[in-house]
């Protein structure tokens, strides 16, 4: 898939490519770990490039381009 960030198309920074898989992961910090607080903490996008499987994070959702 393609996607787009502040209206701008995501490339790859190593090769170039224009298509990604997404996925999310969870950002843990020690206080809500430690509180058992996990499911608090912020969630980033990762974009995995489909050719060299470089990983790029957002913290914001980039939409999907069409």
């Amino acid at each position: 898939m393609r996607f787009r960030a502040g209206g701008v198309i995501i490339v790859c920074p190593c090769c170039q490519n224009d298509t990604f898989d997404k996925d999310y992961r969870q950002l843990n910090s020690r206080g809500a770990t430690f509180f058992g607080l996990d499911w608090a903490n912020r969630n980033a996008v990762l974009l995995t490039c489909r050719r060299c499987t470089h990983i790029s994070w957002f913290m914001s959702e980039p939409q999907q381009d069409r």
